[in-house]
């Protein structure tokens, strides 16, 4: 790290505690077995020792139900503080929510009941869009001991209300001009602290369930010391490097090119003709914006004299598109179809499902992109861009850390049904993606299917199980990202795997399973410069484990911001056979990842890995929601940009 760099710190949405945890009192009964049925929405189910006077002296800890309140065949018990910790924390959430309901009428909070995550969100401002929400949760921040709450904003959508420019202003997207909000990061730090001062009397005198003295937060939030990865580098044509996409792919030609021009087949109602032809001109075109397809990517494109013009957007009329398209076999190039739709219509999964099936990747255009001629010539860039992927051509790719190491993101997209107001797995679907750690990508495979957990389980461990068998005299490190999706028993069968296959003495392949999570309520700034912003590739350690990391962010050296950054992403390391391997290594692969989305040149900054599973498992949900099948998809070239 530069030595400039040296003090580099970030402020993290976190409020510690300012005063030592009393001990407090919980009500518990023992649970008659692991699988057991929690008996209400009061309780929950935390490991204790059996007895308190020998808890630090080998003895025992069993599951027991946990209730703050005095209870029928429940029996007191004394805990202090760090002797559980996700037990204390919930303490503190249940403190907290009885000072929310004594102290504020209830139509300015809301309190999850069925969240996984137990948080309180405080309405502070509403509006005919949604409401302006403050969320705290309680959190436990293992690397300086500390427990205290994570504060965020968010805009709540009110049900029934569409989407809209007003909507992405309230959420700070957009800024009072309806222009991107480049003061993004600014906007919610400030957000954040007005409306924790509106509520500081929440924050004052909390008292845990029977406990002698009440807690009180911090009014300020705590610094972590912070470091910097490598940035990205991309790789083009013959090998040459640039630290832009765009820039290099115009400079220096793709990485791969297509071995043959694209013949690209419109598919469109009779009404929706000139859209097509406003699409096709831009695509030709040469502007200052968008160059034209065969300047940027070398490679010729030929717009197909023969269109397919839909009667209709039924699935039968979808149907004879693709026969048509089928039929359209021309060896000399190759061919891909784009389909003109409306917005928000099921015709794009219906279309989506079907061409997928018959191993065709198809591009969609929306009628509403190609209506608006500022929107249009903002994406002829990023349509282009996954033509030519789906036709087969690669753009570029990351300069890897090291040259031997194999990345597998896996993730799930189960059908729900709802059963008394639950929800209920009625069918099980998981899936891995899998690039080098350069970002390219080799193949999407089905790694479990069933209609029960246990059937489920055991197909997935079976076919990872051999996935790495095939892979491991390969590579000297394999690395699976889990996507935050993924339930416990899912995670852990994957590490039950990849420990089994570790312990084989004749492989010298390294593995590690890190979980990849962008649904967190973590924010942090810079406040070196003025827009908050944290430089491009910093982490933070939050744990021995446990990392923030912002995969984009500001040039060490600049003072403004030309977009504005989202977020970082919250990593945790649950598996590493090589405890000498250096985590940096590690982040270095996913801060190299984000650079390889090819969905657009300014595309979700996330690892592929993951971001690509998503992806698809947003298209498995609508297939099961609309009764589609799903495709048999491992040897279609990235179908789902």
């Amino acid at each position: 790290m530069d030595s400039h760099q040296d003090s580099y710190r970030l402020s993290l949405n976190f409020l510690p505690l300012l005063d030592p945890i009393p001990e407090f009192t919980v009500y518990r009964q023992a649970k008659d077995s692991p699988q057991a049925l929690r008996p209400d929405d009061q309780v929950r189910s935390y490991k204790l020792p059996e007895n308190i006077e020998h808890s630090h002296n080998g003895n025992p800890w069993s599951s027991y139900w946990i209730s703050y309140q005095q209870r029928d065949n429940f029996t007191s018990f004394t805990v202090s503080a760090e002797m559980n910790l996700w037990l204390t924390r919930s303490a503190i959430f249940w403190a907290l929510s009885n000072k929310v309901r004594e102290t504020l009428p209830s139509d300015k909070f809301n309190i999850p009941k069925k969240s996984f995550i137990e948080q309180i969100e405080f309405v502070q401002k509403t509006h005919n869009e949604g409401e302006e929400i403050l969320i705290i949760q309680p959190y436990f921040l293992k690397i300086t001991r500390q427990f205290g709450v994570l504060a965020d904003f968010r805009f709540r959508l009110r049900g029934g209300v569409s989407f809209s420019r007003r909507v992405q202003q309230l959420s700070l997207s957009l800024n009072s001009d309806y222009r991107r909000n480049l003061d993004y990061c600014a906007d919610r730090w400030s957000r954040i602290h007005e409306f924790l001062n509106e509520r500081k009397d929440i924050l004052k005198d909390v008292r845990l369930p029977s406990a002698n003295d009440t807690l009180n937060f911090a009014e300020s939030f705590i610094d972590l010391s912070a470091d910097t990865l490598e940035n990205k580098t991309y790789i083009f044509g013959d090998g040459k490097q640039s630290k832009e996409q765009f820039t290099g792919l115009r400079s220096y030609g793709p990485l791969k090119p297509l071995e043959s021009g694209i013949n690209l087949l419109f598919i469109f109602r009779e009404q929706d003709r000139h859209a097509a032809r406003l699409l096709a001109k831009g695509l030709k075109s040469n502007q200052p914006i968008f160059p034209g397809f065969d300047n940027l990517f070398r490679c010729t494109l030929q717009i197909d004299k023969e269109p397919f013009v839909l009667p209709d957007l039924s699935q039968e009329s979808i149907q004879e598109a693709l026969i048509y398209t089928q039929q359209k076999n021309d060896t000399h190039s190759t061919l891909v179809p784009i389909l003109i739709l409306p917005e928000d219509d099921d015709s794009y999964f219906i279309q989506k499902s079907l061409f997928s099936n018959a191993l065709i990747a198809s591009q969609v255009c929306t009628l509403k992109t190609l209506k608006d001629s500022y929107s249009l010539k903002w994406s002829l860039s990023n349509i282009a861009l996954q033509i030519f992927c789906k036709a087969g051509g690669y753009p570029w790719k990351v300069m890897p850390s090291s040259d031997d190491s194999l990345i597998i993101g896996i993730s799930q997209s189960h059908k729900y049904r709802e059963d008394n107001d639950y929800p209920q797995i009625e069918k099980y679907f998981a899936f891995s993606i899998m690039t080098d750690n350069s970002g390219l990508f080799q193949n999407l495979q089905i790694l479990g299917e069933g209609d029960n957990e246990d059937n489920y389980i055991n197909d997935l461990k079976n076919n990872l199980k051999e996935m790495l068998i095939r892979k491991v005299g390969d590579f000297s490190r394999i690395v699976v990202h889990t996507s935050f999706k993924l339930k416990y028993h899912e995670i852990t069968a994957i590490k039950d795997v990849i420990t089994e296959i570790a312990q084989d003495e004749s492989s010298s392949c390294h593995f590690v399973v890190m979980k990849v999570n962008h649904q967190h309520r973590f924010f942090g700034v810079n406040k070196r410069v003025n827009s908050l912003v944290p430089y491009e590739a910093t982490y933070v350690k939050l744990a021995r484990q446990e990392y923030l990391v912002w995969f984009e962010g500001i040039g060490l050296g600049k003072t403004t911001v030309s977009k504005a950054f989202p977020g970082p992403t919250h990593l945790e390391v649950l598996y590493n056979s090589n405890d000498d391997i250096d985590h940096k290594i590690l982040l270095q692969d996913l801060v190299n990842l984000s650079g390889a989305n090819w969905r657009g040149f300014n595309a979700k900054s996330s690892p592929v890995s993951v971001y690509y599973c998503h992806l698809v498992a947003d298209f498995i949900r609508k297939f099961h929601e609309h009764g589609l099948p799903i495709p048999e998809v491992r040897n279609i070239q990235l179908w789902f940009l």
